[in-house]
């Protein structure tokens, strides 16, 4: 769900970044945190979207550390206080899981493992073109310069986000 204070929000975490971005062109995330922090303390017309946006991380952070883990002694995943997530916003206590609730997890599990399978081989195989345009190309010290030589890059927005809608071009 889309709410009215997130380009606010993601427009403050941008501006963190580039704020505390060295000439190197790196950050440290505690600095971005940091500077994010001050941020958003001068914005109390914010505070609403900050306390939803807090609130949806534990939440986040519920759903992972209470999903069922391989239990070392039983070599089973049940424990009765792990969270099954079963899609559309709908969780369940492993403990009153049912039979079809087991079926819709398995499946919800297959379709992450294919997706994070696809998205790994994506990176990998990103990886080994640029690694291999770096050492043909050694003269090019960094990624931007040979993505426009070697790969024809074009700027765009940044595709599968509303980039182009929240922030506009650079």
């Amino acid at each position: 769900m889309k709410y009215s204070a997130d380009p606010h929000l993601r427009q403050l975490a941008l501006e963190a970044a580039q704020h505390v971005t060295t000439d190197a062109g790196r950050m440290h995330k505690d600095d971005v945190l940091d500077d994010l922090c001050a941020r958003i303390r001068e914005r109390e017309d914010l505070n609403g979207a900050v306390l939803r946006k807090a609130a949806q991380a534990l939440m986040r952070d519920l759903g992972e550390r209470r999903s069922p883990r391989r239990n070392r002694r039983t070599g089973g995943l049940y424990h009765p206080e792990s969270i099954m997530k079963l899609g559309n916003g709908i969780w369940v206590w492993m403990k009153h899981t049912t039979q079809t609730d087991m079926s819709q997890w398995g499946v919800i599990c297959a379709r992450n493992t294919i997706r994070t399978m696809t998205a790994g081989a994506d990176n990998q195989q990103y990886v080994y073109e640029r690694t291999d345009a770096f050492r043909a190309n050694p003269g090019i010290t960094t990624l931007h310069p040979l993505e426009l030589s070697v790969f024809h890059y074009r700027q765009d927005t940044l595709d599968g986000t509303d980039w182009d809608e929240d922030h506009g071009e650079l």
